[in-house]
C-alpha cells in the first residue's frame, strides 16, 4: 500500500509535578465508567470492513484503477511519501499511471494491525513490500492508514509511508546471481539470425564469471581469440556493481588492445539491458545496448544493437553462450 506528519497548531507543553500526575492519573481512573475497561465494544464487524476496503484498495493499485482508489478516500483525505511529499487522496490518478500488468510493480502487505480510537476512526499499522516490475532488489517500509467512517462505509482519511532500510549492494547483484561460472560461445550470427557458416572463420569466446570477495561486484573476464590464432587473444574484464552515486547498477570494461567504457543495467521483463557507451584503442566513441535473455538453466542469448559507432552503419551481433560442466574450467 503506497502511503512525517504536518503540525496544525501550536503545542504548548506544561509541565506537572509527579506527584501531581499520580492524582491526575487515579482521578482518570475513579471516573472511568465500570466495566468500560475489560468489556471493549465488539468491533468485529467493522475490522473487517476496514479489512476488505484496504483489501480492494491493493487489488486497485496494483491494477492500476484510479476511479477505484479515488472512491476509497475522504474527500480531504491526503497521503504523505516517505520522503515528505503531500497528495490529496483522490487525486490518485499519479499513483496508478495507466500501464500493461508487465511494467506494474507487484504490492505485497504484510503484518497489519487495526486499532480502534472511537467508533468512527481506526488506524491501520503495517509493513509493505513493493517488487518493481521484472525484478530487482525489493522495496520495503511500514505505513500507518487512519480510516474514518464516511457516509456509513469506512474510507481512508490519512496514509503515511516509512522507507525501511536499504538493501545492499549484494542484495541488488542477487538477480544476476546466475551469470557466475565458465561460459562458451556456441555460435553467433547477424541480425537476421544466419549463422556463419565457416567455423573455422569465427573466433573462440570464453567467458568467467566470479564474485569478488565480498560479494559487492561481477567479475566477468573475456578472452576472444582469433581464429587461425595469428594474432594475440583479447582479454576483456569487466565489474558490474551497485553505484549508490547514481543509484543503479553499473558495469565498467577494460580491453587489453586499451579500449574501455562502462553501462548502466536495467531489468527488462526476463532480460537484462546494459546501456554501453565504449572507447576505442583510436579515441573513437561507440554506444550500444547489450540484452542479456538467461534461460534459467546453462543458456544465455547475448544481443548487441549498436548505436552509435562514429556514424558508420554495424550489424546487430547475435551470440549464444552455454554454461560448462562446473568443474570444466576454462
Amino acid at each position: 500500500m503506497p502511503t512525517a506528519l504536518l503540525p496544525t497548531r501550536a503545542t504548548v507543553r506544561v509541565a506537572v509535578p509527579p506527584a501531581r500526575r499520580v492524582l491526575l492519573a487515579a482521578i482518570a481512573l475513579l471516573v472511568t465508567p465500570a466495566g468500560a475497561a475489560d468489556q471493549p465494544a465488539d468491533r468485529s464487524r467493522d475490522e473487517k470492513a476496514i479489512r476488505a476496503a484496504a483489501q480492494t484498495y491493493q487489488e486497485a493499485l496494483g491494477r492500476g484503477d484510479a476511479q477505484a482508489l479515488a472512491a476509497l478516500w475522504t474527500p480531504d483525505g491526503d497521503i504523505v511519501d516517505d520522503v515528505g511529499r503531500v497528495l490529496v487522496g483522490r487525486a490518485t490518478v499519479s499513483l496508478a499511471a495507466p500501464s500493461s500488468a508487465a511494467t506494474r510493480p507487484e504490492i505485497a502487505v504484510h503484518e497489519t494491525g487495526i486499532r480502534f480510537v472511537t467508533d468512527d476512526v481506526a488506524i491501520e499499522d503495517g509493513t509493505v513490500e513493493v517488487r518493481p516490475a521484472g525484478g530487482g532488489a525489493a522495496l520495503e517500509g511500514r505505513f500507518s492508514a487512519t480510516w474514518v467512517r464516511h457516509e456509513g462505509t469506512w474510507k481512508l482519511a490519512a496514509l503515511r509511508e516509512a522507507r525501511g532500510d536499504e538493501p545492499s549492494g549484494a542484495e541488488r547483484l542477487a538477480d544476476l546471481e546466475w551469470m557466475v561460472g565458465d561460459w562458451t560461445v556456441v555460435d553467433d550470427g547477424s541480425a537476421d539470425g544466419t549463422a556463419k557458416s565457416d567455423a573455422a572463420a569465427k573466433p573462440a569466446i570464453e567467458v568467467a564469471v566470479r564474485w569478488n570477495t565480498g560479494h559487492t561486484f561481477l567479475l566477468r573476464d573475456m578472452k576472444i581469440t582469433p581464429a587461425g590464432a595469428k594474432e594475440p587473444a583479447l582479454h576483456v574484464t569487466q565489474r558490474i556493481g551497485w553505484d549508490p552515486l547514481t543509484r543503479s547498477l553499473r558495469s565498467w570494461v577494460f580491453s587489453s588492445d586499451g579500449g574501455h567504457g562502462e553501462a548502466t543495467w536495467t531489468r527488462d521483463g526476463g532480460s537484462w539491458v546494459a546501456r554501453t557507451a565504449a572507447v576505442l584503442p583510436d579515441g573513437s566513441q561507440t554506444s550500444a545496448l547489450n540484452i542479456y535473455t538467461y534461460d534459467g538453466k546453462d543458456r544465455c542469448t547475448w544481443r548487441s544493437l549498436p548505436t552509435h559507432v562514429g556514424g558508420e552503419h554495424v550489424p546487430q551481433v547475435n551470440m549464444t553462450l552455454i554454461r560448462k560442466p562446473q568443474g570444466a574450467g576454462r
